[in-house]
């Protein structure tokens, strides 16, 4: 996921870290030959990269893992509507219908926390 780098700094082994508006740090080593970041060096150079946007990896993760327990939550609440649906006699059209409308009772900000 795309976030702006609002400032830097450094950490304990005195590389500098990207400070991105979700909170998140991300690395910006200048390490040649493997990482060429000559800019990281100087303040002028990190300045002059506020607000270009990194991928944050932990928020790409975060958005995994929700969306993750959305699905999980969308299949169990399928799953047992159908079910039930079929055990107080409804026919395949009804069952379905029963289990789209379980949709609606799903409480997201439970799932998601």
């Amino acid at each position: 996921m795309k976030r702006k780098v609002v400032g830097y700094h450094t950490d304990a082994e005195n590389h500098w870290v990207a400070e991105l508006e979700c909170g998140h740090g991300q690395h910006v080593r200048n390490d040649p030959p493997w990482t060429e970041r000559p800019w990281v060096t100087t303040e002028e150079g990190r300045e002059s990269r506020l607000g270009e946007e990194l991928n944050c990896v932990r928020c790409d993760e975060f958005a995994r893992k929700v969306a993750e327990a959305v699905i999980k939550a969308c299949r169990e609440s399928l799953v047992a509507a159908y079910e039930d649906g079929g055990t107080s006699g409804l026919c395949a059209e009804g069952r379905w219908e029963m289990a789209l409308d379980s949709l609606r009772s799903i409480n997201l900000s439970k799932v998601i926390c």
